[in-house]
């Protein structure tokens, strides 16, 4: 005598669900998912080394603005040349100078307010991406060049030997973070969080 089988059927779905068992990873919707998903801690290490570099460059700028106020010859002696024919007074000289001063560093100020927001562009994987990235590639390598010319700089004028000390200081740990996290950008797990094509081009 035969048992009957017994067939195992499922219950009706409702139209625009998923099927049970099938479930996907990313944004925590099923059968979704996101390329890279939550950061890696190799990109949060990038993320900060080069939050780090800027704000040392911040630094760098402030200070250079105060070496620049404290000993203004050079600018004052190209100014000198510039103006001699004109009769220009000591006051204005001394005014030009300290407003040119002020002016470079306001301007130096605005790039390294740039690059803060290329990191959150980067930090958010926005549209602008590809452009952040590459900005942020090319001031990584412009500080490790300028790091590498300061072993060649002396210090002139009356700026105190420790005030350059440090401020060369500050551009070799700018330059070091920057290096650092251009190398973190280029591991598998940072490009595959990065998403676009054209983020991850300008890496490898």
């Amino acid at each position: 005598m035969s048992t009957p089988s017994r067939h195992h059927t499922t219950p009706p779905q409702r139209p625009g669900s998923t099927p049970a068992g099938i479930q996907g990873e990313g944004s925590g919707q099923p059968g979704t998912t996101t390329p890279g998903g939550d950061k890696p801690e190799t990109v949060r290490q990038m993320l900060i080394l080069w939050s780090a570099m800027v704000g040392l460059e911040l630094l760098h700028q402030i200070l250079n603005v105060v070496m620049g106020l404290l000993d203004p010859t050079a600018m004052r002696a190209a100014a000198r040349r510039q103006d001699a024919a004109e009769g220009v007074s000591d006051v204005v000289l001394n005014a030009s100078v300290t407003a040119a001063t002020l002016l470079v560093g306001l301007l130096n100020m605005i790039i390294v307010g740039v690059l803060a927001w290329m990191i959150l562009i980067v930090n958010k994987r926005g549209k602008r991406l590809p452009t952040a990235l590459m900005l942020l590639m090319i001031f990584s390598l412009f500080f490790a060049l300028r790091a590498l010319f300061l072993f060649l700089a002396s210090p002139t004028g009356d700026v105190p030997i420790a005030l350059f000390a440090v401020d060369g200081s500050i551009q070799i740990l700018a330059a070091v973070a920057g290096v650092l996290a251009y190398l973190l950008a280029r591991r598998p797990e940072a490009l595959a969080w990065l998403g676009p094509p054209e983020g991850r081009k300008l890496l490898k």
